[in-house]
């Protein structure tokens, strides 16, 4: 007999509730008189207030987002989705003013302290405001009040609108039972529309309303935080059964909008909205957090099996065993959301940047793995080095070194001052927002007019071809200036500091000053720095003016040099030969980066990161290491498709021997394991032990896939017979089958040689 979260499960992944999606209708409120974050108050508390409503059969955790927008007046497919699903309330004045005729698109990648919510409850938030008003002299700050009021007053009614809907539908219910569950969920809701939450059951189901009008008004990657922490506070022992299927059914809501697709479907097909839960850890005592909803959720996560919530799992030296081995059990029975981090390694590395220890042992995750300070930091994103564009630009400039340490200093004088210009272009901008927030626009205009702001390459690190500079640039400098058009009321009284400064999140309001800052594309300029040192000025089987030009004409008429330089040493094989290059070059980076403070008194933190390994592959053109123009690379850390000789261990060995202490936000190595091996009572307790092996000598964080390529080949052919195979593409996951071929195939080839 099907139990109630295997039914909800399938009627998640049917997206039944999407049935109550409507159109955004012509609701406006950009001619109110009222300033622009008070205005973008109104516009999530229309929606919020007028919404349809849905409770979903079965279903004990309700709310869900019904008005989208969708391209095209007549199209009835309501899982396309835009950016702006909001009622209009930028107006022609705040566009002159800004000096931009777009939309206002929010930044995301948040994590807020939804703890705040459950405590303060969303009556003692307005009234938090209100009273900070009282005495509040400064104009902005009075807008961002005013705004936090209008906004949370709309997440009340919306509450109060889900108590009265589950009354009226458990009026019309026949079946007793049913019922019960829904004056039940009446009764919750009315509680929790202004007082905090009482017990569990409350404390779940705000949680989620707070997710869901955080999501509402910014759109894309909110995170959860530390679920378990916040939840533990009210755990009830003698109501464990009931607290198990209330928090089944927490996490099978997390799945809520994958069905949605992004209007660019080449990238990842469906959007899945890849939200992130962090489990385990140290507390920020230093005690070990792990407690009793931690081992609730691994449980439920057994049940759930879906590709969200993405689930990063905190270990440390004291963790519990039962930690290790249930998460274990997840990932080599195909649950391949599951990402493992080393506590021991990431809280000394931020505390040795300046972070303090509470702060650092409370770490969590945004989207791609970003680590932040849930409600505290907001450590994304100050800009990136690509580190294989730059060195193409040294190569082709410097044909003429005479050695290879002439080479290698060349690339690193010119990696420190990518960084440099990077990292100033986001002070300028910060410093301008800064000055923007006391009342001073004068910076903030000045700065845009002379294009102070752009980096040349964008944080993302994907519009990197040359000739793409200056049109990404313009597109950074936009997105910058719509995010300060586009304040988040909600998002931002859930975190420390922005209600103490009266200053919304978008303006620098949280309490941490850190950022983050990329090193892009490492294994590539690695694996080529590798290539060329070995090629060119050990064996001397060619110029580096001739692999300038080969990686010019993308190898054509060239086979033989390429074949020389793709048979030299590869990262990610534990040979010190390329290992050693490694450590020079991206230790270096990450110095570089760490020398460098934000105009709040924070650090830039270094990360080692690279995203989409298939779209960012498609603007890299052909590399020295002898990979071909446009051809995917690989996942931060993790070994080029075809390289990795010696399997996983070696692979954990390469990785361990960087530095941890000079890295502080993204990190990555990501490496497939053939499901075949893992199975069996044995399989868990062999990669618990290779992972404890890992952190034991240095390893930082590890993704891995559990998957057999017969079932990606098989799942090709008959996809409808494979719609749960789960994978993880970098730092997200999704359903193989729902992959555009070439991101299939590029997965695929990762298996090459296992």
């Amino acid at each position: 007999m099907s139990t109630r979260t295997q039914r909800l499960r399938e009627r998640t992944l049917e997206s039944v509730h999407k049935q109550a999606r409507i159109v955004m209708p012509d609701w406006d409120v950009s001619d109110l008189p009222l300033s622009l974050p008070e205005r973008k108050a109104s516009a999530i508390a229309i929606i919020l207030e007028r919404m349809p409503l849905y409770i979903g059969e079965e279903e004990l955790i309700v709310g869900t987002r019904t008005v989208y927008g969708y391209p095209g007046e007549d199209s009835d497919d309501k899982s396309f989705f835009d950016y702006n699903a909001l009622p209009h309330y930028v107006n022609e004045k705040d566009r002159e003013y800004f000096e931009l005729d777009q939309e206002a698109v929010s930044q995301a990648h948040y994590a807020p302290d939804f703890g705040i919510l459950l405590k303060k409850g969303i009556g003692g938030i307005i009234r938090e405001a209100q009273e900070r008003l009282e005495n509040e002299q400064k104009d902005e700050a009075i807008k961002f009040y005013k705004s936090v009021v209008i906004a949370y007053r709309g997440v009340s009614r919306m509450v109060k609108r889900y108590a009265d809907f589950a009354r009226v539908q458990a009026e019309k219910c026949e079946d007793a039972t049913r019922k019960a569950e829904l004056e039940n969920i009446a009764e919750i809701c009315q509680n929790i529309s202004i007082r905090p939450a009482g017990n569990f059951a409350e404390a779940c189901q705000l949680f989620w309303f707070g997710y869901l009008a955080s999501l509402i008004e910014n759109f894309q990657f909110i995170n959860f935080g530390r679920i378990d922490q916040i939840l533990y506070e009210y755990y009830d022992a003698r109501h464990h059964v009931e607290e198990q299927q209330l928090l089944e059914c927490l996490l099978l809501k997390m799945y809520d909008q994958a069905d949605l697709v992004l209007l660019d479907k080449n990238l990842m097909g469906k959007y899945s909205a890849q939200h992130n839960i962090t489990i385990g850890g140290l507390r920020r005592d230093g005690a070990d957090g792990c407690n009793e909803v931690t081992r609730m959720i691994l449980s439920a996560l057994k049940k759930t099996r879906l590709p969200e919530p993405l689930v990063s799992v905190r270990t440390h030296k004291n963790a519990p065993d039962w930690l290790f081995r249930g998460a274990a059990e997840l990932t080599v029975g195909g649950l391949n959301c599951m990402a493992y981090y080393n506590d021991d390694r990431y809280v000394a590395s931020m505390v040795k940047a300046g972070v303090p220890a509470e702060d650092a042992r409370d770490y969590g995750f945004g989207l791609c793995q970003d680590v932040l300070i849930p409600g505290r930091g907001d450590h994304y994103c100050s800009g990136g080095v690509n580190l294989t564009i730059v060195l193409l630009d040294v190569i082709e400039k410097h044909t003429d070194a005479r050695s290879f340490e002439e080479l290698r200093e060349l690339f690193k004088q010119a990696v420190a001052a990518e960084i440099e210009k990077n990292i100033g272009r986001y002070n300028a901008w910060e410093e301008a927002v800064r000055a923007f927030q006391n009342g001073d626009d004068a910076l903030f205009f000045e700065g845009m007019r002379e294009g102070r702001f752009d980096p040349d390459t964008p944080a993302q690190g994907m519009d990197v071809a040359q000739a793409a500079r200056n049109e990404a640039a313009d597109r950074k400098e936009e997105k910058y200036i719509q995010s300060l058009m586009s304040p988040l009321p909600i998002t931002s009284a859930l975190y420390h500091g922005c209600m103490e400064k009266g200053t919304d999140i978008t303006r620098c309001g949280c309490e941490r000053a850190d950022k983050g800052f990329m090193v892009l594309s490492p294994v590539i300029a690695v694996n080529s720095l590798a290539a060329v040192k070995k090629v060119v000025f050990e064996e001397r089987r060619a110029t580096l003016a001739e692999v300038a030009a080969a990686c010019a004409a993308d190898y054509e008429g060239k086979e033989e040099l390429r074949q020389w330089l793709w048979n030299a040493p590869k990262w990610c094989n534990d040979d010190d030969y390329v290992d050693d290059e490694a450590r020079k070059i991206l230790e270096f980076a990450c110095r570089e980066i760490l020398k460098y403070r934000t105009p709040g008194g924070g650090r830039h933190l270094a990360g080692i990161h690279q995203p989409h390994p298939v779209f960012a592959g498609r603007l890299i053109p052909a590399t020295p290491e002898g990979r071909k123009a446009g051809t995917p690379i690989p996942v931060t850390l993790s070994p080029e498709n075809g390289t990795l000789k010696y399997g996983p261990t070696a692979a954990l060995k390469s990785a361990a021997k960087i530095d941890s202490e000079l890295y502080q936000w993204n990190n990555c190595v990501m490496l497939q394991y053939v499901g075949s091996t893992l199975e069996g009572e044995s399989g868990a307790e062999t990669f618990t032990d290779l992972l404890k092996s890992y952190f034991r000598i240095g390893g930082v964080q590890h993704q891995p896939n559990v998957v057999n390529v017969s079932d990606l080949r098989a799942a090709q052919k008959t996809p409808e017979k494979y719609k749960d195979l789960i994978i993880r593409m970098w730092g997200v996951s999704a359903h193989f089958v729902n992959l555009p071929l070439d991101v299939q195939e590029e997965f695929i080839s990762r298996y090459e040689g296992l």
